[in-house]
């Protein structure tokens, strides 16, 4: 998969338990106030689901922002394919 299309499958889902209008790579914790701490647990469980892999609490403390996530997506899933 590339970033882009990880952007995508997880643009309606970040959209839909942030309640946000739009989840694109300027998107973190500090730029959308409807992102907190409940809602980052709520959206690291949907991402686990969808993508069918297992985020670490270490890792999740450092997915606050759209970026670093679809970057550790990417990294997840190349893991997974190998």
């Amino acid at each position: 998969m590339t970033s882009q299309e990880i952007y995508s499958a997880l643009a309606p889902i970040a959209e839909q338990v942030l309640r946000i209008p739009r989840f694109d790579e300027t998107t973190s914790m500090y730029t959308a106030p409807a992102w907190d701490s409940l809602k980052h647990v709520q959206l690291l469980s949907a991402v686990e689901r969808k993508f069918g892999i297992e985020i670490s609490a270490d890792e999740a403390f450092k997915l606050t922002s759209a970026e670093r996530l679809v970057r550790y997506l990417l990294g997840a899933l190349e893991k997974g394919t190998r």
